[in-house]
């Protein structure tokens, strides 16, 4: 079990983000995120990435971030953990503050063109 640290907690259910202290359990992540299977999306070199909920775009009355070093928008809640050598989590490399200025609250809207545009709330 990795150690317990402090991370990063995305809501966009309120449209919040906020620093959380994950007590270094993978099932604490299921709590946190609020889901049954989770999956990753990696956002910088130093190992960091958003642990978001894997059925996320299966759900009714959902809600979407996005984050500016990352190409797609995210379904439900987000939880911002580092990597370290041996593929442990640990506390992220970015702080709360240039979380908050990279992570946008809005939804996808599909083109006809196939493509997908992000309209920010």
């Amino acid at each position: 079990m990795a150690q317990p640290c402090t991370a990063i907690l995305i809501d966009p259910f309120n449209k919040t983000i906020t620093e959380v202290v994950w007590n270094g359990d993978f099932h604490h992540i299921y709590q946190l995120i609020d889901c049954d299977t989770y999956d990753c999306a990696r956002i910088n070199r130093q190992g960091d990435a958003i642990f978001v909920d894997d059925e996320g775009l299966f759900k009714e009355e959902q809600c979407f971030f996005k984050h500016d070093d990352y190409p797609q928008p995210l379904a439900g809640k987000g939880l911002i953990l580092g990597c370290d050598a041996e593929g442990e989590s640990i506390m992220p490399s970015i702080s709360l503050a240039e979380a908050q200025e990279k992570i946008s609250f809005g939804f996808p809207v599909p083109v006809a063109d196939g493509s997908v545009l992000w309209m920010a709330v």
